[in-house]
């Protein structure tokens, strides 16, 4: 007896000197060693824990740590691994427990391990069934493959808070990432309009933070194909009415001096789609005439966000916290506020209802009307918009002239171009690519692959792997639409990008969807000199590709109907000497696509041509 408890008081001290040295390397920035250190330290059983309740305590506050430090370098597999550690040390009868393992759900979503999340969520239920938080996170979980069971869910979320909106509008804006028809759209459109209405019926309390009880954005709209100008001017009218916030702004330009102060933000400014795209805006302004900001929020530590800081004066690296980046952007004193791609985030969706400058503007990162009375312009470029489209937005469209593309780096092939042997595929076949997110593909767009399918008996198409629910839609909808054909609807996996590049180059076309087609997805093929067949839209979303061909002078690939996309991607596919003529007039022209700083000089003279007004 005596020996075993002199082996456990020895065991407990060298328990508390490890706890102390990973401690010691947490405080040190070195979660590594110190996960290797807690994972050393051992734990008594069950039984025997009581005595052990200090270095209990210690060990999961460690873990806890150890869990906030992987979470803020976004290497959330390391994340879930010691949660996973604090449920064991908990044991089941622990009232955090819940809270622990609702934070878990969480990691493995960002692992994209969405069954397990599922799984956790529902286990919550199943102690607390008022968790709000869990209901919540299943809710959006299942959106993503049921959207009436999300609804449902939320309907119980909305129950649980009737007094407020703001479970309202997280309910409204439930709307599925992929849809089966066109019946379905005009159904959840109508529906969204319905729900806005009666959260307008009413007086609600304000909303505090609805960038966190709303968390929310209508993205999922802007893939329906339909004028969006109503709707989202409808949704910012009900946020507005519940988010209470600075809506005027006393300076006027030119305030602090002869150079105008302008300010770049986003959740984006690392290697994204947003940065490659909006990035030379920020680093071409003319620094005569303004003076550059970025506020840059949780970026991520790549090159490209390297890039970004180097090209401002004033780089400002934000937390992911409303207050903490208006305070920022307020202190600045600007005179033009820039958000790059609202729509796609809550946090710079509702950061855009503050007044921050006396002129704001949004862009094209997210290609579609912000419907926030507080944005004073949508830049876009006369090449891109056609005649009367202003009515498409609820901000003044600013067409600036000229190349529309600002700075953007011309993709490069890491070593020669591999062939189709050497990357496994299968001889002798016609490989379209399109390679976008899946909730691109309209249903629209599923009549003219089939007609390619069905001229082209040798044609493969390939997709782009998505989460696993959305490629089950996919397939479920393909089945459907295509028949037999859709055994040869393929789905690439993602991979690095200088693979997927080495890919991209053995297409034979590329297939622009619409009603939303590619920017960054089209500049790549043509960097190739690869074929992009496409369809413009009459919105902005559907027209970048021809806004890039129109920069080139090349129009063999534009089409002005479904039945004529169809036509020119088989005639490309099955004609290869066609297809080398085609891909030689790219080749000839693509450098105009690149590393050009027109349109931020163009933009430039618009702003202060409008600031000047504005004095």
């Amino acid at each position: 007896m005596l020996i075993h408890l002199l082996r456990r008081l020895v065991a407990q001290r060298k328990s508390k000197r490890l706890l102390l040295e990973a401690q010691k390397r947490l405080d040190a920035g070195d979660p590594d060693e110190a996960e290797r250190i807690c994972a050393g330290i051992s734990v008594p059983p069950a039984g025997d824990r009581p005595a052990d309740a200090q270095v209990l305590h210690g060990l999961v506050a460690s873990h806890l740590r150890l869990a906030d430090a992987f979470q803020a370098l976004r290497r959330y597999e390391n994340e879930a691994r010691q949660l996973e550690r604090v449920l064991e040390l908990l044991g089941a009868a622990n009232p955090t427990r819940p809270r622990v393992m609702l934070r878990l759900a969480g990691a493995l979503r960002d692992c994209n391990q969405e069954e397990e999340a599922e799984v956790l969520y529902r286990k919550i239920l199943e102690i607390e069934p008022d968790n709000r938080d869990a209901l919540l996170c299943l809710a959006v979980a299942r959106e993503e493959s049921s959207v009436e069971e999300a609804r449902a869910i939320m309907a119980r979320y909305v129950a649980l808070q009737p007094g407020s909106a703001a479970p309202r509008l997280r309910r409204a804006l439930t709307l599925a990432p992929i849809t089966q028809s066109n019946d379905e759209i005009e159904e959840v459109r109508h529906r969204l309009d319905r729900e806005l209405d009666e959260v307008l019926e009413r007086k609600w309390p304000a909303i505090p933070h609805p960038e966190f009880e709303i968390g929310s954005t209508a993205f999922a709209l802007a893939y329906h194909g339909r004028n969006d100008s109503a709707l989202m001017r409808k949704l910012g009218q009900a946020c507005r009415s519940v988010y209470h916030t600075r809506t005027l702004c006393n300076r006027k330009p030119f305030a602090s001096g002869s150079r105008l102060r302008i300010g770049f933000v986003s959740t984006y400014f690392y290697d994204h789609s947003v940065a490659r795209t909006a990035f030379g805006f920020s680093r071409d302004l003319p620094r005569g005439h303004f003076e550059v900001y970025v506020f840059a929020i949780a970026p991520n530590a790549d090159g490209r966000a390297e890039a970004i800081r180097r090209g401002a004066e004033h780089y400002v690296a934000l937390p992911h916290d409303l207050e903490s980046i208006r305070r920022a952007i307020d202190a600045a004193a600007l005179d033009l506020l820039f958000f790059t791609d609202i729509g796609m985030d809550p946090l710079t969706y509702f950061l855009a209802f503050w007044k921050l400058a006396p002129i704001q503007l949004a862009t094209w990162g997210h290609p579609v009307t912000t419907g926030v009375d507080t944005i004073d312009y949508f830049v876009s470029a006369d090449d891109l918009e056609e005649k009367g489209s202003e009515n498409q937005y609820t901000e003044l469209l600013m067409r600036l002239p000229g190349y529309f593309m600002p700075r953007y780096a011309k993709p490069i092939l890491d070593g020669p171009r591999k062939s189709r042997d050497e990357l496994g595929l299968t001889a002798g076949k016609h490989f379209y690519y399109c390679l976008q997110n899946l909730f691109k593909l309209h249903p629209d767009f599923d009549l003219t692959i089939r007609e390619i399918l069905v001229r082209d008996p040798k044609g493969e198409i390939f997709l782009l792997e998505g989460r696993p629910s959305w490629m089950e839609q996919i397939r479920r909808r393909l089945n459907r639409t295509l028949g037999e054909n859709a055994s040869r609807v393929r789905f690439l996996p993602r991979m690095a990008r200088h693979d997927f590049l080495q890919r991209l180059a053995v297409a034979d076309v590329i297939l622009d969807p619409f009603h939303f087609g590619g920017g960054n997805s089209s500049c790549e093929p043509l960097s190739l000199g690869i074929p992009v067949v496409t369809l413009p839209a009459f919105q902005l979303r559907g027209r970048f590709t021809l806004g890039l061909y129109k920069e080139m002078g090349v129009d063999c690939c534009v089409a002005r109907s479904p039945q004529e996309f169809a036509e020119i991607a088989v005639q490309l596919a099955q004609e290869p000497d066609y297809r080398n003529w085609v891909s030689e007039q790219i080749a000839a022209h693509c450098e105009q696509l690149f590393d050009r700083p027109q349109a931020s000089l163009a933009l430039g003279e618009e702003l202060l041509r409008i600031a000047a007004a504005a004095r």
